[in-house]
């Protein structure tokens, strides 16, 4: 099997260590829709070239090799892969199965938790919700029928009339973006491919910088929401907890980094970039299916029932 099928490996690596990079250089609406789509292009196509490299192993198995007729010493002379990149090729894709269900039900639980504590909050989907609070805390609470803001009294009274707004702004992005699910989406690629570890946390800044450029453009005043943000930190800073996922906290993460960020001219655009991480995705998903060509010659070579090859192609 010839060296594409470990493509989708090596770009996954690629992809992983300069995620953060892009969530940086990107405009941040641009890198969190495409750092998702190219997650889950990179964990697909490495699911798919794991599964071909476990075939070979599962070819060469007698009982295995009966029921499609094929010769298992024609598949010996052919060497397709190393028994012992097949074996390791198996178990990673026993354990991106395994990972990928926890997480699932991981998150599953989490919603189900924030959905039941968004129902018994006051007021309808949609709303803000303030509660008596000394602690300063403000988050978006994902739901059925839009989800909820929630804010305290001790954040409320550590702003201004204008960084309320600012705070309102942000939370309502994340909302109506749907923030909470790439989030979710980069922890199941990165569950299927550990190389993508990175890119989660990468995802989570992109959709932070996200809501605070549509909160600036919001207010329309680029200092004052940087200005919101850093008072909002500043005021929570000694508290003991934040906002369990996918609650969305808006002063919980890279708080000096988004600063800076909303003191600087907005993200100009980088159609370069994009066109590369375009072409990476591409490549990753052309890599196995071209992959799977050399599958299908190796059946031929070893004598495989021309309808068990080409049944989905073949005239009626």
């Amino acid at each position: 099997m010839r060296v594409d099928v470990y493509l989708p490996l090596l770009i996954s690596l690629l992809l992983g260590v300069v995620a953060p990079p892009l969530a940086r250089w990107l405009p941040p609406s641009t890198a969190g829709r495409a750092l998702v789509a190219a997650a889950l292009v990179s964990a697909v196509s490495t699911a798919y070239a794991l599964a071909l490299l476990t075939w070979t192993l599962l070819a060469q198995i007698r009982l295995v090799a009966w029921l499609g007729g094929w010769s298992l010493q024609s598949w010996d002379d052919a060497d397709p892969v190393p028994t012992p990149v097949a074996v390791g090729a198996a178990l990673a894709l026993g354990v991106a199965a395994i990972r990928l269900v926890r997480t699932i039900l991981r998150h599953r639980r989490a919603m189900a938790e924030v959905r039941r504590v968004a129902d018994d909050l006051d007021g309808g989907p949609g709303d803000l919700v303030v509660i008596d609070e000394v602690r300063p805390e403000a988050f978006a609470l994902p739901a059925r029928g839009g989800g909820r803001v929630v804010v305290s009294t001790g954040m409320l009274n550590a702003l201004g009339t204008d960084e309320r707004r600012v705070l309102l702004a942000h939370e309502n992005a994340h909302l109506a973006h749907r923030h909470h699910r790439c989030r979710a989406l980069a922890e199941a690629a990165a569950a299927v491919n550990p190389l993508l570890y990175r890119l989660p946390q990468a995802v989570g800044y992109a959709t932070e910088r996200w809501a605070d450029e549509e909160a600036a453009s919001a207010v329309g005043d680029r200092a004052l929401a940087a200005r919101a943000l850093a008072r909002a930190a500043l005021a929570a800073l000694a508290a003991s907890s934040s906002p369990a996922a996918p609650a969305m906290g808006y002063h919980s993460s890279d708080v000096p980094e988004r600063v800076r960020s909303l003191l600087s001219p907005r993200p100009r655009r980088r159609p370069v970039l994009l066109a590369v991480l375009a072409a990476l995705a591409a490549l990753t998903l052309w890599a196995p299916l071209d992959a799977n060509q050399d599958a299908e010659s190796l059946l031929v070579h070893s004598g495989a029932p021309i309808f068990l090859l080409c049944a989905p192609h073949c005239p009626a």
